[in-house]
């Protein structure tokens, strides 16, 4: 079996809001076809390399601190949207003293990424300008970490806040967002 592997993107951009349903982070995950350099190979997240693993538990992917897999998550994943530019996550955040703070420090902009844990299942290997050249077809996603480095810096998150899919006044924010990142 492949070990686990980490990718990081960086996000900003946040917005607030207080509810009964509580704290949500939305985020870009993995931006689609953006190159990472791994230092042994350049690396490319495919459009579906999460499918089956969202089609399959979608809605019980953690968020994590630091990729902390030793300690319980800070939020779970409540929804996925696809997009040209990237995968969209919308995580809740845990009601404990650590969902709170991972909440402020996302606010304050003092994390400043999300990074994918995945396990590789499927590739496609070529050489690009004398460079090994990994894509990645599809992989397990097993957790999403809230981080300090990023490794995709043209990700976002979209807001912190509380999710109410009925507010006339946040609904058409989120709207905002999600065009600036189809149309940069």
């Amino acid at each position: 079996m492949s070990e686990l592997e980490t990718r990081t993107i960086e996000f900003s951009d946040l917005e607030t809001r207080n509810d009964n349903d509580g704290h949500h982070i939305v985020g870009l995950v993995v931006p689609f076809q953006s190159r990472y350099d791994t230092g042994r190979y350049i690396e490319t997240l495919s459009s579906g390399v999460f499918d089956k693993s969202i089609k399959e538990r979608g809605n019980r992917i953690p968020l994590l601190e630091q990729h902390d897999t030793q300690r319980h998550p800070i939020g779970m994943s409540v929804s996925w949207e696809k997009t040209a530019t990237g995968l969209i996550a919308d995580f809740k955040l845990a009601g404990t003293a650590r969902g709170e703070e991972a909440r402020t420090l996302a606010e304050e902009g003092m994390v400043t990424g999300l990074s994918v844990g995945f396990i590789p299942v499927r590739n496609k290997t070529t050489q690009v300008n004398g460079r090994r050249h990994v894509q990645r077809l599809e992989a397990k996603l097993d957790h999403v970490g809230l981080v300090t480095q990023p490794a995709y810096s043209e990700a976002q998150v979209l807001s912190t806040r509380a999710y109410d899919p009925d507010d006339e006044e946040l609904v058409p924010r989120l709207a905002r967002w999600r065009h600036l990142l189809t149309n940069p």
